[in-house]
């Protein structure tokens, strides 16, 4: 029965890697096989070792407890997924509305440098943010182009490096909830890792073929669901 969700745990550590897959494919930024194993790679190893210390855990607990406690980590990870999601979103909106406006005021205005000055008043709080944004993978899925550092059409393994930790990152919650409710590593690990190579190639020639894009807000919550209902299986149909 884990098995189950030991699947649906590797799709929903993939959704990321598909989206990012399609916005290469749609920039005909082409990524070699050595990048794609990669990032598979990268991926798999921390999966293993996030369910790892999850299953680990499991020493210190009883079946009932451990249980409850893993079903709980996924479903958190999930809404929490889900409400970042939510709130880059809003953020980015808010970002995007106070561009047009600061155009509109150059435009109106353009001698006046009172905008500038008020923005100093919010640099380093941005700056913060962005520097933090840099490494996500967020930021390669709105602008896959910065990957390519080179400028040569072609995203290599040294240019994969922060995308490939990045969608690691993004994951460990969920192995680590994935482990407290009993996943298999080895099992997880391999479907993480395959799935991983079959969603950047599929979501590449997706995206050269038919430029169809999916959005950040998209996979957020398209993941974070899936994790959700993760947990909510293992609560309560796996014994």
């Amino acid at each position: 029965m884990h098995l189950i969700s030991a699947f649906l745990l590797a799709i929903a550590a993939n959704v990321d890697n598909f989206a990012v897959g399609i916005a290469y494919g749609v920039k005909k930024l082409k990524i070699g096989i050595l990048t794609n194993l990669f990032i598979a790679l990268v991926s798999a190893i921390g999966t293993f070792l996030s369910i790892s210390v999850g299953d680990d855990t499991n020493n210190y607990l009883s079946v009932n407890v451990a249980n409850v406690l893993g079903s709980f980590v996924l479903v958190a990870v999930g809404v929490w997924s889900i409400r970042e999601t939510f709130k880059r979103e809003g953020q980015r909106a808010k970002k995007k509305a106070k561009m047009r406006q600061e155009m509109r005021l150059l435009v109106a205005a353009p001698s006046n440098r009172t905008m500038s000055n008020a923005s100093n008043d919010d640099f380093s709080k941005e700056f913060s943010q962005e520097f933090l944004q840099e490494f996500s993978y967020e930021n390669f899925l709105e602008n896959p182009e910065k990957a390519d550092t080179d400028r040569s059409g072609y995203i290599d393994v040294r240019e994969s490096i922060a995308l490939a930790f990045g969608l690691t990152l993004n994951n460990l919650g969920s192995g680590i909830g994935g482990g407290i409710s009993h996943l298999n590593p080895g099992i997880t690990t391999l479907l993480v890792f395959t799935l991983s190579l079959l969603g950047m190639s599929g979501g590449y020639l997706l995206g050269d073929r038919f430029t169809t894009r999916v959005s950040g807000f998209g996979a957020g919550i398209i993941s974070g669901s899936l994790v959700i209902i993760i947990g909510a299986y293992e609560y309560f149909v796996v014994p």
